[in-house]
């Protein structure tokens, strides 16, 4: 099945377009359960984008390929810059998402601090415990000039919008509003500059 591109994304395609075009290789078999490993996926990854690293291409484009092939490719990410950094808790609550997703993750981090069901995944589990993400998870910094890939015509907020890693960015926020004891002071996440 072709993938077919909403109209509203024509003048970002043009952009891209101008940029050369790049072809993502798509995950084999995704969501399958024989569904082709990281390893031999990364194997297949194309040198054009090399600007992306490898834990990113790990944890957002092959772990979420259908999410990012329908939403993400368009904006070329690999022409963003990325920047592994540590940033204190305090301004984990600087990132944000356009709609109602804050007040959706701030419920959802409720359950993950109390004995709810979502307390008892993996994820959760191993944050509690050491107080911080298994692994960083994605904000772009400064992306006001871009409009969501999930919304007709809102701009990404700023000064940090989540990319990717709502669940884990759910957990932490609910440990910061509970105060919970395990909170780690520092949390490492991976920061994107958009081009403009």
């Amino acid at each position: 099945m072709l993938f077919r591109r909403p109209p509203r994304y024509s003048a970002v395609l043009r952009d891209v377009a101008k940029l050369g075009v790049v072809k993502y290789p798509a995950a084999r078999k995704y969501g399958d359960i024989d569904s082709e490993d990281f390893e031999a996926y990364y194997a297949r990854w194309p040198r054009e984008l090399g600007a992306i690293p490898e834990a990113i291409v790990k944890d957002w484009i092959y772990r979420h390929w259908s999410d990012f092939r329908e939403h993400w490719i368009r904006l070329a990410p690999h022409t963003w810059h990325y920047e592994s950094v540590t940033i204190p808790s305090s301004e984990i609550l600087a990132i944000d998402h356009i709609g109602t997703w804050i007040p959706e993750l701030d419920a959802e981090g409720v359950e993950y601090v109390s004995d709810a069901p979502r307390s008892r995944t993996r994820m959760a589990q191993y944050m509690l415990k050491n107080g911080t993400f298994p692994v960083p998870i994605l904000v772009a910094r400064n992306a006001g000039h871009v409009v969501h890939p999930r919304s007709a015509k809102e701009l990404m907020k700023e000064p940090l919008q989540l990319i990717e890693g709502h669940c884990r960015l759910a957990c932490i926020r609910g440990m910061i509003n509970a105060k919970h004891p395990q909170l780690a002071a520092e949390h490492s996440v991976w920061i994107a500059t958009i081009p403009r």
